[in-house]
């Protein structure tokens, strides 16, 4: 219950940063149209490659140390490693932006030629604090504190909306609105400064053992190695060969797929994500690395049930969606949108085994995983990009996220010796292939401009009610929705009987 009641807390943030995000992002991407969106978005882009690039692996360890300390009941060792995180991850910073801005005011990005001192200012501010506040969330998840990071995301997510709206009405220029980014991370960053404090989360120099240090060190260096992969295989080859190889326009309409699968992903797995990895850390330091193989087993079924729900609406609302967001000028995003939806949903899964390499120390492993993923994702996009365009980046980006997610569960069973639930799993699929079927067939009776919309409710609850019947849930599942429901009063408690009556399509075999 408190580990669901984290998950609640962070999925609740995340809808609310989602909605606003896209909103805003609708706005800004109308004002400038596709050709200065394509500027923008790649702008966009290369700060957050320099973000991860600046934390490469400290928010991960920092979470997973933390955790494990606070599992072992050493909160003086947890205060030592804030401590110790912190400043190695300022010093990362530095070095990281001195590299940057030399970069730069050697070879000026194409983008900022007409404005380059002021782009590069806006730039280096907005990574130093995004950096910073992504660092300190991830301090405040290491001792399962989700409110400072969360509410600070609530808080400048709406703030985002005021601004953007205010700059699009007077019709704003790119500059103008990579400023509000800037001020944003600044805004973000302080507020979660202020509210670990109010927490009672402190920092403190101390002495750490040598053992723990040793692991810690060897923890930063594979996790950065895994980090800085991570980010070259996650639509970086696509973007930069993109932004070689075709117009602005075509970089505008691969930008909208990402950030739209980005958001159905943080929105339907946002909270699992985030709470996953110290829940599994503080039970590996507890319990070690067996005690793992339950949990991972589990997340993997709810991840693919998610998944499954992510791609079946993605070939149902795409096109209503880009159309009624951004206008027909953006139909080119249409085709990627719909094939990135559905690969983010069917690869999933990925996040329960990554999660589970981490927290068990095996990032070894995730390195020899990730490794093999960029040099597959670099040879494709070198191959299909320059040739095919825009849909030689989706096969190129598709094809290698399916090769990294089955290495990984490949890898993960292996080191954890744990039988996922593969009946299951393809009674899920079966249910979401009709539920898909049911949902298009409601859009092609329906020629309306909100057709998607009646598509999307009958995708759901066609999806919902075949997991039930198909006998893909257990019976703690129709246990723990009950007792939900019986805390929302009258209605919820009729509708917590009805729950308890559908155990009987509880699946039989052992998860």
């Amino acid at each position: 219950m408190a580990l669901l009641g984290n998950v609640a807390m962070v999925a609740t943030a995340g809808y609310v940063e989602a909605a606003i995000g896209l909103v805003a992002g609708v706005m800004i991407a109308r004002t400038l149209g596709p050709e200065g969106y394509g500027h923008y978005a790649f702008t966009i882009w290369m700060c957050g490659a320099l973000i991860l690039a600046c934390n490469n692996a400290f928010p991960t360890s920092t979470i997973k140390f933390l955790a494990e300390a606070r599992g072992a009941g050493r909160l003086d060792l947890a205060e030592a490693l804030v401590h110790r995180l912190a400043r190695l991850q300022w010093l990362s910073s530095a070095l990281v932006l001195g590299v940057f801005a030399v970069a730069m005011l050697v070879r000026p990005l194409s983008d900022w030629r007409d404005s380059m001192p002021l782009m590069l200012c806006i730039a280096l501010v907005a990574v130093w604090a995004r950096a910073g506040f992504w660092m300190l969330g991830a301090v405040g998840k290491g001792f399962e504190q989700f409110v400072p990071e969360n509410l600070a995301l609530g808080v400048t997510a709406v703030l985002n909306l005021v601004l953007v709206s205010i700059l699009a009405w007077r019709g704003a220029s790119l500059e103008q609105f990579f400023a509000v980014y800037a001020v944003l991370g600044l805004a973000s960053n302080l507020l979660v400064r202020m509210m670990l404090r109010r927490a009672g989360i402190h920092s403190r120099p101390a002495t750490i053992p040598d053992e723990l240090k040793r692991r810690l060190h060897r923890h930063l260096v594979l996790t950065g190695i895994v980090m800085l992969m991570t980010a070259a295989s996650q639509r970086a080859v696509e973007m930069m060969l993109l932004k070689i190889h075709t117009l602005p326009e075509t970089v505008a309409f691969f930008a909208i797929a990402g950030a739209l699968t980005k958001g159905a992903v943080d929105l339907l797995t946002g909270g699992m994500s985030a709470v996953l990895l110290p829940a599994m850390s503080r039970r590996y330091g507890s319990g070690g690395a067996l005690s793992l193989a339950s949990m991972f087993a589990e997340s993997t079924r709810m991840y693919w049930f998610l998944g499954l729900a992510i791609a079946g609406l993605g070939i149902t609302v795409s096109e209503g969606l880009v159309h009624l967001l951004y206008g027909r000028q953006y139909d080119g995003a249409i085709t990627p949108l719909m094939w990135l939806l559905v690969i983010a949903g069917l690869v999933i899964v990925n996040a329960a085994a990554s999660a589970v390499l981490t927290a068990s120390d095996r990032q070894l492993d995730r390195i020899r995983i990730i490794v093999s993923a960029f040099l597959v994702n670099l040879v494709l996009g070198l191959v299909l990009i320059p040739r095919f365009g825009l849909y030689g980046a989706i096969a190129s980006f598709g094809l290698t996220r399916l090769f990294e997610t089955l290495f990984a569960l490949w890898y993960t069973r292996r080191r954890t010796q744990v039988r996922l639930p593969y009946g299951p799993m393809s009674r899920l699929l079966f249910a979401a292939a009709v539920a898909t079927a049911l949902a298009w067939g409601t859009e092609e009776l329906w020629h309306v401009e909100l057709a998607f919309v009646l598509g999307a409710v009958v995708f759901v609850m066609a999806y919902l009610s075949l997991s039930i019947v198909l006998r893909t849930w257990r019976s703690a599942d129709f246990e723990l929705a009950s007792t939900l429901l019986s805390r929302l009063g009258g209605l919820g408690g009729v509708l917590s009987a009805h729950v308890l009556g559908l155990r009987r399509y509880a699946i039989a075999e052992s998860p």
